[in-house]
């Protein structure tokens, strides 16, 4: 196994207690036990104990991926693997990862998101894979040449702080909409191919209220509900550097104004609630809900996957979504460099791919010949294949994840459910968090 190795060009180890909570933001974290980078408390033999593996999921999602755990080890017996997921929002998982490297406790690998990538990519904690990736490079290419390019350009460009790699790209997830297609032919509302103008919603959403149901949801999630309104609308809540805070554009508060329109008028529920979208849409409460590919796990859980046409989120003229993509990368610390990646390349491979789809994986297959096939597309809704066009089409932009992001999300999510909840009009409450984020970047 390869021992760990600073590599050129990377941070230099030491980052201070109080500078690792100032750069997450999180007094409600733990204790961290000295700097991320090169602080480990304990010392791992080389090549003892199980290759650790840590993903984001709930006990939901967590059923799939330990079938794609078995397979793996049906093909590499010789590796065991110890895999364990954490619940909760990107930004609590990085938080808890962080909390748990800095603590003496670092897995071999971590599934990150965008919106962790360049947070620990930029604190030293992960190991350059350029030698692995040279070693295997055909297998490598093979893989490169089967995603879609910005896969690989985004990760190398947000997620490097430097000329090393160390990420390879996964699967993706866009926001859609998911439409009930018999509630809304009793509400005698159309479904666009192409998702609603924003100039239809109010009609849709009173013929939808009369008839004792919701059109839509409005939240405040990060990636799931604030962004989606932002990108159809021509912005984002950073600009394409994530250097400069936009979530006080014009634009930005036409978007806030139009997803309080919704809940003013009583065409989505009150935010804030820990109602189940999906549950509501299956007691006919709720006409549809918008999600990533977890959406037609969702579909087929409530019983509705054929009365369930997907098309794209509601828009003010101009398309576009939030994409954030899995990643994967092994610590720097790791003793276990051989083993990581050869796991990092069975996920990479099209059998890992397909068997992850047809086991009702949570993502959109980074694979352009599986996001096409029948492993991710067969017994979806109608128009599932919207998720694989928000990329292919290019109108899908990252969620701006600069290294303080989460957070900057935190501080998005709290302005954004001041706006739509009705405690705050748009302009005065993007203008104040405007100034939260502005010292954060």
């Amino acid at each position: 196994m390869n021992a760990p190795h600073a590599g050129k060009g990377r941070p230099a180890p030491g980052l201070t207690r109080r500078r690792m909570l100032e750069v997450l933001g999180s007094a409600a974290l733990l204790p961290f036990a000295g700097g991320l980078a090169g602080c480990s408390t304990r010392s791992r033999p080389e090549a003892q104990g199980d290759l650790d593996f840590v993903y984001l999921g709930d006990i939901n999602q967590r059923a799939q991926f330990e079938a794609l755990f078995a397979e793996f080890n049906e093909q590499h017996p010789e590796i065991a693997l110890a895999a364990s997921g954490k619940s909760g929002s990107w930004a609590q998982f990085v938080y808890a990862v962080a909390t748990q490297i800095a603590g003496g406790q670092p897995p071999d690998i971590v599934q990150i998101a965008t919106e962790g990538q360049r947070l620990f990519a930029s604190k030293g904690v992960l190991a350059p894979l350029d030698d692995l990736i040279a070693a295997d490079q055909a297998e490598v290419d093979e893989y490169y040449d089967d995603i879609h390019d910005k896969l690989r350009t985004w990760t190398q460009r947000y997620g490097s702080p430097d000329e090393h790699t160390y990420y390879v790209p996964g699967g993706y997830n866009p926001i859609v909409q998911f439409c009930h297609t018999e509630l809304l032919d009793r509400a005698g509302v159309e479904v666009p191919d192409d998702g609603w103008h924003w100039d239809d919603l109010m009609t849709a959403g009173r013929k939808v209220k009369a008839q004792g149901a919701f059109l839509m949801t409005v939240q405040n999630g990060y990636w799931h509900d604030v962004l989606p309104w932002l990108t159809n609308n021509g912005t984002s809540s950073l600009d394409a550097d994530w250097r400069e805070a936009t979530i006080n554009s014009p634009e930005a508060v036409e978007a806030a104004e139009m997803a309080r329109a919704l809940v003013k008028a009583g065409y989505a529920p009150d935010p804030g609630g820990s109602y189940d979208p999906p549950t509501l849409m299956q007691q006919g409460r709720l006409a549809s809900f918008h999600d990533g590919a977890f959406g037609i796990v969702n579909a087929d859980r409530i019983g509705l996957t054929d009365k369930i046409q997907v098309v794209d989120f509601p828009n003010n003229g101009v398309h576009g979504t939030p994409v954030g993509w899995d990643a994967w990368d092994i610590t720097d610390e790791s003793q276990h460099t051989e083993d990581a990646w050869t796991f990092i390349k069975y996920l990479m491979s099209r059998d890992a791919g397909e068997f992850y789809a047809r086991t009702g994986g949570t993502i959109v297959p980074a694979r352009r010949s599986v996001a096409r096939g029948d492993a991710f597309l067969g017994g979806a809704p109608r128009g599932s294949e919207r998720l694989v066009d928000a990329l292919e089409l290019e109108y899908a932009t990252p969620v701006p994840s600069p290294e303080r992001g989460p957070e900057i999300q935190d501080a998005v999510e709290e302005g954004w459910l001041q706006v739509v909840s009705g405690y705050s009009d748009a302009r005065s409450q993007l203008n104040r968090t405007y100034d939260k984020i502005g010292p954060l970047l």
